[in-house]
């Protein structure tokens, strides 16, 4: 049985004095990847000027230090009069270049960037409910050039798409509505009023049977129910075993619906990535969602 104690940092949102740089520089590659996605039909329209204040609301409690002062002031300034001209978004792209200056920040490896900067690129082609062939387009020549990550999570998800769908020359709506289903699913970065679409990731369509006692579960992202140290306590409560990692011996990942801000990836990214890549190779954990977690312990009893 693991000390449920171990989660208490997690839940107090403590941990995040340690994610300064590495914040940063997760905000910026979205706000990169955000710009370049909205304007990659070579229009920006209402919605997609809102995806832009979005970016802002999701830094406001650190707007006022730097570099987010800066960012805050130049996005604010150009989007004061609700048009953002091509000159002005080149302006963003290369104030957030210039920061994002790799070769001065040797500790940020190119993976991490690159899954930042699609992260804001599915946030702004999705931004007005619409992805064009212009768009589309846009997104498969940024992916041909960030060849390292072909063979992660979402890459390996989101290429297959692409390819397909150019190759038939034709953008149906099934594909159309799938394709915006899963961009809007990886970003937080989305305007209040837009709701929030709760399924991170196209798995593979299979009835996930969840067996309980004496089975191992680990948790990703944050349940609006409930906190970490209460999910793990719940799940020991009726015969489980609560992990604090993902291991070949795992049984089963949850994932919860909230999203930490605080993680490198814009996306489910590092405990899904790595389940996955353990599937593929014959081992690891059935990944699943919470709501099916909570499913099955109604057969115990369980109400939430």
């Amino acid at each position: 049985m693991i000390n449920t104690s171990y989660f208490n940092t997690y839940d107090s949102g403590s941990f995040r004095q340690f994610c300064g740089p590495a914040q940063v520089h997760k905000d910026l590659n979205t706000l990169y990847g955000l710009i370049v996605g909205i304007q990659a039909d070579g229009h920006i329209n209402d919605n997609e000027i809102e995806m832009l204040r979005a970016w802002i609301s999701s830094v406001s409690s650190l707007q006022a230090k730097a570099p987010y002062n800066k960012f805050v002031a130049k996005i604010n300034a150009i989007i004061s009069d609700g048009i953002v001209t091509a000159e002005e978004a080149k302006d963003l792209i290369w104030l957030c270049k210039n920061y994002l200056d790799y070769n001065r920040n040797p500790y940020y490896d190119v993976i991490t960037s690159s899954t930042q900067q699609l992260g804001g690129f599915l946030a702004g082609i999705s931004a007005d409910q619409t992805i064009n062939i212009e768009e589309l387009t846009a997104l498969g020549n940024w992916t041909s050039n960030n060849a390292p990550m072909f063979k992660t999570w979402p890459f390996d998800t989101l290429l297959p798409a692409i390819e397909r769908i150019q190759a038939e020359r034709q953008l149906s709506a099934d594909d159309h509505c799938e394709l915006l289903t899963f961009c809007q699913s990886i970003t937080s970065i989305r305007p209040t009023e837009q709701e929030k679409v709760t399924i991170p990731v196209k798995l593979a369509e299979q009835q996930v049977s969840i067996l309980i006692q004496e089975c191992s579960f680990c948790f990703t992202g944050e349940s609006s129910k409930y906190s970490r140290k209460e999910l793990a306590q719940i799940v020991e409560m009726y015969g489980g075993i609560a992990a604090d990692s993902v291991t070949a011996k795992l049984h089963y990942l949850v994932i919860c619906d909230v999203r930490n801000p605080a993680w490198a990836f814009e996306m489910y990214g590092r405990k899904v990535e790595k389940a996955m890549n353990m599937k593929k190779k014959g081992a690891g954990p059935e990944v699943v969602f919470e709501e099916d977690l909570f499913a099955a312990l109604k057969a115990f009893g369980f109400l939430h």
